[in-house]
């Protein structure tokens, strides 16, 4: 078998990020799968967004008006005020539009919920898997949903639609995982990490995107000293350093990281310890068949028409 071809957000290098309009490109491209995001609104609808608040470089209100900052918490509305927003078109002023410049927009998209887009991977011709990832902020439960209230209501839209079986459940925030698992022993739980450059020694590179030093010295901290709010008491300085064995230890069937560590080494010492691999978010094709010739099981991509061609290219 293959790599699985995630589009990510619904592939929001081609579509409106997140969109059902996403969604149904992606069944339609024939891709495995596709990833999104969920959080909760405020009436407990299970909802597809990113960011813990409306993103203004893709959100208009009624009137059209982009959206300014600061913006309402995701948490704060109810599906009703959410589906008052048109998120098919990025402001074309914004870096956001210049950094996803190959879209094809789509106004009048709104933000839908996991329902409808469980509906939506129903429709394809073969097996299509919903990365799921859990939205949770562990720096600050303030800002997002409970992570144990966010992962019920994710299993009981599953369960009412019946597609448990076809589901991966990931997330930078372990606890909402690991009680997910708990509850649904059978689902596919794939622990998601932070670039793992950010706790090693030195300066990350620019590239994998590091916060603030402040940020960065209490990640290491938490990191070091087995008091990570988002490992859920599974800190791999427990097992020997090793991620992977912490990930193996909590129950995960799976590792998911920045594309960047997926190399052959970690990919085949994930697969020794019994336990899929997949990697976020990797866009180009030189990387794509790089990652591919590791083994690697899935790979996320804001641009699923070009890793179909370089898996092509592969098996040619």
């Amino acid at each position: 078998m293959g790599v699985w071809n995630i589009a990510h957000r619904g592939g929001a290098g081609l579509q409106p990020e997140n969109t059902l309009a996403a969604f149904r490109d992606a069944v339609a491209r024939g891709c495995d799968g596709a990833e999104l995001d969920v959080q909760l609104s405020r009436d407990g609808e299970v909802v597809v967004f990113h960011d813990y608040r409306l993103k203004p470089e893709i959100c208009r209100d009624a009137n059209g008006a982009w959206l300014a900052r600061p913006t309402p918490r995701i948490k704060d509305l109810t599906l009703v005020e959410l589906r008052t927003f048109d998120i098919g078109r990025a402001d074309p002023t914004s870096k956001y539009a210049g950094a996803h410049a190959s879209a094809q927009w789509s106004d009048g998209e709104r933000i839908p919920t996991l329902a409808e887009v469980v509906e939506v991977a129903k429709s394809a011709t073969k097996p299509f898997r919903l990365f799921v990832e859990l939205k949770n902020s562990f720096a600050n439960r303030d800002i997002s949903a409970d992570p144990v209230a966010l992962a019920e209501a994710t299993l009981e839209t599953l369960r009412k639609h019946d597609y448990l079986t076809h589901i991966v459940l990931v997330g930078f925030d372990w606890p909402g995982l690991l009680h997910a698992k708990r509850r649904e022993p059978a689902i596919e739980c794939w622990l998601t990490t932070q670039p793992q450059s950010w706790f090693r020694e030195g300066t990350p590179p620019a590239e994998d995107e590091p916060p603030s030093d402040a940020v960065l010295q209490m990640l290491r901290y938490w990191a070091a000293t087995a008091t990570s709010p988002w490992a859920g008491g599974y800190d791999a300085v427990n097992y020997g350093g090793s991620i992977l064995r912490a990930i193996q230890a909590a129950g995960g069937d799976g590792w998911f990281p920045m594309f960047r560590d997926a190399t052959a080494e970690a990919v085949a010492e994930a697969h020794a310890l019994g336990l899929k691999a997949g990697a976020w978010t990797v866009d180009t094709p030189g990387e794509m068949r790089a990652l591919v010739a590791t083994g690697i099981d899935a790979l996320c991509t804001d641009r699923p028409d070009l890793l179909e061609m370089a898996t092509i290219t592969e098996r040619s």
